[in-house]
Formats: C-alpha cells, structure tokens, sequence
C-alpha cells in the first residue's frame, strides 16, 4: 500500500472516495504526513476507556496529516491556512478578538522597517530611470564599470547583484544575515531607551516597564541581495499589559520618533576570519508608518493592509532564486540548485565561513540554505496577541463539534497515543486530484488584490 513515500494508487478500491474526502479536509495538502497508530482516553479518576482514535478504522488503514509548510511554492493549502493565521495574529494584536482584549485597538502603534546596511554596489529596480547613473564613469579596481544606465524592473533577474561580485563584501553579507535576529534584540532594547529619553524618564535599565511595555510581531523578509530586512507591528501598551492603557505621552508620534532614532543605535561585535572582530548595525534605510483602523494619505498604514503584509511575508515563496527550502547536505547542492549566481557566491560562503573556527557560534553550515540567516521568518513578543497554538486548537474544536465528536475534558481525562511515521507524500496520480482540491481552495479564496503586492518600506 505505501511504496518508499507514495502511495500506489493501483491499490485503490471502493475506499477511494473517502480518501479523496481525507484530501478534502486537509485542503489539497501536496505532501502530508502517513501515520499508523491509535491514541485511547481514559477517565483519570476511573480508568474507563471514554475515546478511541486508530488509524484501522481510516481508509487504508492510514492517519493523513498536513505537512503545515508555511511557503507558497511548496504547498499552497498550508501555505494559505499559515497565511490566514498570520493575518488574525497581527490583527487580533491590532483590534482585538481571539482572546485579545478590545482595548488594544486604541494603543499607539507603527509599522516599522529595518534594513541591512551596504555591502557593495548593487543594481536597483528603477522602473524608467538609469540603475547607477555616474557621469564619471568610474571602474573598480578589478575592471569593471560602477555604474549602469539600464532600466530595471522589479523582479528583473539583474537586480540585487553587484556591480562586481569580488568588491561586493560576501563574508560580512553573511555574517550580517547570520546576527540579524541579535541586532533585533539590540534595536529593541535602544527602542526603549529612546522611548524613555523622549519621554522624559530616566535612561537606565528596565526604567521603562514601569509606565508602558513595548510589544511586537516582526516577519523576516529576503530582499533581492540576498540581505534580510524585518517588517515589524510596534505597539505601546500599559505596564500591566494588554488591557492598560499607556501613559498619555506615549502616542504614535513618540513611537514613530523613537523607531527611527533607535535605528543607528543598534550595534554589535562581530568576529572576523583570522582573528579579531568589527562592529556592525542596521541599514540607514529605517521606515515607520503609523497604524490607523483605516489608512490615510499622510503615509499611515490601515489594519487590514498592515495584517495583509505580514502574512503575505511569512508564506511568500522565494521567486528569486536566493534560498533552498531545506538545510544542504554537502556544498555541491549550491551548484546544481536553481539559485542566482550572487546566491549560490553568498550560500557558497556560508558553507566557507561555517568551516572556520572564529564562526563556530553562528552554525552557519546549518543555515547555508537561508545565506546565513538563523531563526523563525516570523517571531513576536510574548504579550503582543494570540498564538498559532491558540487558533489551531480552536479550529480542532470547532471540527470535532461540527462532526458530532464528543469534546474531551483534559482536565479530567489522559490519553494514551502510539504512533509511527509509515510515509510523506502522493503518488503522482493522487498528487493531481491534491492539486486539483488546492486549485479549488484558492478559487474560493478569490484573486489578490493589487495592493496586497505593495511593499510599504522596501529597499532593495
């Protein structure tokens, strides 16, 4: 029935249509996981069997799970049902709901953008302008010319790629990418101290927990150099969270002050091949717009545009040809990979890097495949919104409801589960009828509308 990792469909008999319900329910899943096992309830106090669940009583014999992949281009459905989820945690954080208190919605809050800084001439998307006018014309010292008067378009494969790829600076484009989620910390916690100064307060530590708490959600962004950039939601809340309302001086204005001057504050060593280290920070290009319940045409961003973007950030797939989806197993995968050039140089120099000594901390052999970058695409603060574990569990809830199942008290009953991993994947018969129900779940979605593909502060 299972052969290696797909299933053969020639087994088929009067089970196949509830297998193409199984489909169904996971949403055209391209790629779901096979279990074989059972799980038994029993009541704590009694010891009697209230509920059993096995894989026996399924089609086939088979437990089918979604593989939850988060990006688009590898599996759609779960990429959507990840999107969807994205989109209630930023908004819940926004406007409240899913657990989140109404109050949230009247808290000051910013759209903020950090970039990476320069790490050599690149060619820029300019839409009808010259990509790097220079009347000198100037030529590095390896022969090749600074500068370009062609026209590009964003998604042009040129763009993102240095003008000459032995002065652009690889090493530290990697290193960079692998410090980002460090360099967030820092510019959190020069956040606070900028709030604290324009507030007034007294610049020392933890001074400014004591009149408002400084939440986010923050999604990580590849831009087409290959250099990570975060897209954050920022909110004031009061010191007890929440609930609590900020203190009067902490409005929208202040957070979108202190964003920005918080930007050249963030800094941090890092080690160099050989010996020795080097201070590195954030990118000059630091965007902060404020967040309104509808946009204006001050620049501000609306809810729904705000919730949109994020989610549309941690499912996007990588059209570029910068990133593999899974870990590399030995260098020669960066050469067969369907990569860029400038990729497969920077994936080639982490896998260098993650070689040497000096960088033994920043694992970067293990992170090659993301050129460096360590981490979650998206993170948020503990006290922002509500979880990914808080909606899946609601949504297991309302199906076992809507099937009729009988809810199950965890507080007055244990389970018992034993399975075990039997396959992943369709064969290629089955993978149609999954894409044809994939197909159909984003029909019902509808189209995207245009303004869904903006990109509120990007840089290239």
């Amino acid at each position: 029935m299972v052969s290696g990792t797909a299933l053969d469909i020639a087994t088929f008999g009067p089970e196949f249509r509830r297998w193409v319900h199984a489909l169904e329910a996971l949403g055209g899943c391209s790629a779901p996981v096979m279990l074989m096992g059972h799980t038994i309830t029993r009541d704590k106090t009694t010891g009697e069997v209230v509920h059993v669940f096995k894989s026996e009583a399924l089609p086939f014999g088979l437990l089918m799970v979604a593989c939850r992949n988060r990006r688009e281009s590898v599996c759609l459905p779960c990429s959507l049902l990840h999107n969807g989820d994205s989109f209630a945690i930023v908004r819940a954080g926004l406007s409240g709901g899913k657990g989140v208190p109404d109050e949230v919605s009247t808290h000051p809050r910013a759209f903020v953008t950090v970039t990476a800084p320069s790490f050599g001439l690149v060619h820029r998307a300019t839409d009808g302008g010259p990509c790097a006018p220079r009347r000198d014309q100037p030529v590095c010292s390896h022969g090749r010319a600074l500068w370009c008067r062609e026209s590009h378009r964003k998604g042009d494969l040129p763009v993102g790629s240095p003008l000459c790829p032995d002065c652009y600076d690889y090493r530290l484009a990697v290193v960079w990418n692998a410090s980002a989620g460090l360099l967030w910390r820092q510019y959190v916690k020069h956040l606070g101290r900028e709030v604290a100064k324009l507030g007034g307060l007294t610049v020392r530590t933890n001074a400014i927990r004591e009149h408002l708490r400084i939440t986010y959600v923050k999604v990580a962004e590849f831009q087409r150099r290959g250099s990570i950039h975060f897209h954050a939601v920022v909110r004031f809340d009061g010191p007890d969270g929440l609930a609590d309302d900020p203190p009067s001086w902490a409005d929208a204005g202040l957070l979108i002050a202190a964003a920005k001057a918080a930007g050249p504050k963030a800094r941090m060593s890092v080690p160099t091949l050989g010996g020795g280290s080097r201070m590195i920070g954030l990118g000059a290009q630091l965007d902060a717009r404020e967040i309104r319940p509808v946009g204006g045409e001050d620049g501000s961003l609306s809810v729904a545009a705000v919730g949109s973007y994020v989610a549309k950030y941690v499912t996007k797939g990588d059209g570029g040809g910068l990133v593999l989806d899974r870990p590399l197993r030995y260098p020669g995968w960066i050469e067969r990979a369907a990569l860029t050039d400038h990729a497969k140089r920077l994936m080639r120099t982490a896998w260098d890097l993650g070689g040497a000594e000096e960088f033994e901390d920043l694992n970067l052999r293990a992170w090659a495949h993301q050129l460096g970058f360590r981490g979650n695409i998206e993170t948020k603060s503990p006290g922002y919104s509500t979880t990914y574990g808080a909606l899946r569990s609601a949504r297991s809830a309302f199906a076992r409801q809507a099937a009729g199942r009988v809810a199950l008290d965890p507080e007055t009953t244990v389970s018992e589960s034993r399975w075990r991993f039997v396959g992943a994947g369709l064969s290629p018969q089955l993978g149609e009828i999954a894409a044809g129900i994939a197909e159909g779940t984003r029909i019902r979605k509808g189209p995207r509308p245009d303004w869904l593909d903006a990109e509120p502060g990007d840089a290239t």
